[in-house]
């Protein structure tokens, strides 16, 4: 494997690990609650990046391995989010479940010939989306939405960067 490509796998699997540490710096009491009005609580944050990093990056690597050049559909991220939130699953659920789906994903990745990081599909108004590219913004994804975390709940911006 080309030292780049290692050098994304460990980015999926090193910000699991900082979502992981702004989740567990939250104070509990505060992920319900919005930073402001009309921005997502720390609780919608997490289950955005869960449902995106299953549901998204995920299924479409996962495809990527296996079908030659699949067609990808939209993915509507408020209707998965609202549903999500209904069932009202645990913030240490949500956790797991991304922790484990970076983890499951690098491993998928780790024994992937170079040559394979090319292979593609296309989203209907996206365009064109490679492995590569899909893993990259696993990492790039979860850092994102971890400052968000930090920022929702109120325990300092500690160098995370905002945004998505």
């Amino acid at each position: 494997m080309s030292p780049e490509y290692r050098v994304i796998l460990e980015r999926m699997r090193s910000s699991a690990g900082v979502v992981r540490r702004a989740v567990e710096a939250a104070p509990p009491g505060r992920f319900g609650q919005p930073p402001r009005k009309g921005e997502w609580s720390a609780l919608e944050t997490l289950t955005h990046l869960r449902d995106v990093v299953v549901h998204v990056y995920g299924l479409r690597i996962r495809r990527l391995l296996y079908e030659e050049a699949p067609v990808f559909a939209d993915f509507d991220e408020e209707d998965y989010r609202r549903a999500s939130l209904a069932r009202g699953e645990t913030v240490g659920s949500l956790l797991d479940t991304i922790v484990a789906e970076h983890e499951q994903l690098a491993r998928l990745l780790q024994a992937l010939p170079d040559a394979n990081w090319s292979r593609q599909g296309r989203h209907p108004s996206l365009g064109v989306m490679s492995i590569e590219f899909l893993a990259r913004r696993v990492g790039e994804h979860a850092e994102e939405h971890a400052a968000q975390i930090v920022e929702a709940t109120g325990i300092g911006a500690g160098g995370a960067r905002a945004g998505d």
